[in-house]
């Protein structure tokens, strides 16, 4: 009499741990699942076809739930009825989707909480931009070394050298995740010796003005750009308030309302958008919250203090504020990350004016303790040096009114 097999619940699969060797868990007629021992679960198919045992894949739990496993396998059963080996079949369609789209998407997703907002929307658009239009609808088994390279060079053409060694780096995960989930058997972006395929290429600091003198005419140009040049409320305000926060520009243009506490007087950024472990507390002078009173007068239904001209339920795009100071005449020579140098420069040189450590700017900054030591015993929380930052941030707004 045949050994019946009980079926597997979602229960019994999901707690099913790693052991010192690969080991199957059986839901029967052929379905196995293989738990390996890193703790991956790869649904196997098991069956017979011209008198020949063979098997099959239907992909990783969790991407592949229990009900669908058993949904494939009905499909491969019935393609055995017509004389029809399922492993050979490409109408069979077994992954669900293979292409380098559907797969680079799931490892996005898989990784979107691991990473910043800012950064998880940086790779996402690279890929959406310079990769998908070219390799999206193709199958990743179909994909050569020669494909992936004609990406990097139309990408260097342009000069986007950096943007493609980052989009190198990102298929290389990207190969990874479907060597591990069996979408494709070998990483092909391991065979491409990157060192000679990438350009050289320099690294360039952001173009900033740190002398003091010189940043004073760029403030007089800024407080006067609404009036020299034709601009939303958006770019005026953002233009004016970049100097004394010195955020990234990623944080400054898509601030929140719900980011600003007009009562405590600072903001307070998610660390989903900061690269951070922890939320990110900025204090307000004086000034720059009298300008955040200011543009609040012009609020509209947007979530965003900096929305966009063409569209309020975005913020002004990456561009924007650099378009903006090369209309006055300062292209090559300061950028909107160039506020953050500026800061930095002169908080550093002017330490015994205004009394206080690098520690204190570098926190200002949103730059995380490097030491490794001093990290594990001064424990980071947002609101970690607060009354010192708030010093700081307002002696830099007093120094700048000064100059």
């Amino acid at each position: 009499m045949a050994r019946i097999t009980k079926p597997l619940t979602d229960t019994e699969i999901s707690k099913a741990k790693s052991k010192e060797k690969d080991y199957y868990l059986y839901d029967g007629e052929g379905l196995v699942l293989l738990v390996k021992t890193n703790n991956s679960k790869l649904w196997r198919y098991n069956y017979k076809f011209n008198e020949k045992r063979k098997t099959i894949s239907f992909g990783r739990y969790p991407e592949i739930k229990l009900k669908e496993a058993r949904e494939l396998k009905e499909k491969s059963k019935e393609s055995i009825k017509n004389q029809i080996d399922p492993s050979e079949s490409k109408s069979s369609n077994f992954e669900l989707d293979t292409t380098f789209k559907y797969i680079s998407d799931k490892w996005l997703n898989l990784m979107k909480d691991d990473w910043s907002k800012s950064n998880y929307e940086k790779i996402k658009s690279n890929l959406q931009n310079n990769a998908y239009p070219f390799l999206g609808n193709k199958n990743i088994k179909d994909i050569t070394r020669k494909d992936i390279l004609l990406l990097v060079e139309r990408m260097e053409k342009r000069n986007a050298t950096e943007y493609a060694s980052r989009l190198l780096n990102n298929i290389q995960r990207i190969y990874k995740y479907a060597v591990t989930n069996e979408y494709v058997a070998h990483n092909i972006i391991a065979d491409i010796d990157k060192q000679n395929s990438l350009k050289k290429r320099k690294r360039v600091n952001h173009p900033a003005i740190t002398n003091i003198k010189e940043f004073k005419k760029l403030l007089n140009d800024i407080q006067n750009y609404g009036i020299n040049f034709k601009s939303d409320i958006s770019t005026i305000y953002a233009l004016k308030i970049a100097p004394l926060v010195a955020l990234r520009p990623y944080n400054l243009r898509s601030l929140e309302w719900s980011e600003i506490d007009f009562e405590e007087e600072y903001i307070d950024i998610p660390k989903e958008k900061m690269k951070m472990e922890i939320d990110f507390v900025l204090p307000l002078s004086t000034q720059a919250l009298k300008l955040l009173k200011e543009i609040e007068q012009f609020k509209t239904d947007s979530k965003y203090v900096f929305y966009s001209a063409t569209s309020n339920i975005k913020c002004i795009s990456e561009n924007t504020l650099n378009h903006a100071l090369q209309r006055m005449g300062y292209k090559g020579v300061h950028t909107s990350h160039g506020f953050r140098s500026t800061f930095s420069t002169n908080a550093h040189e002017n330490i015994t004016q205004h009394g206080l450590s690098s520690d204190i700017i570098e926190s200002c900054l949103a730059h995380a303790e490097q030491n490794t030591v001093k990290k594990a015993y001064n424990r980071e929380s947002k609101l970690k040096y607060i009354d010192e930052k708030r010093k700081l941030m307002q002696w830099w707004s007093d120094f700048l009114d000064k100059h």
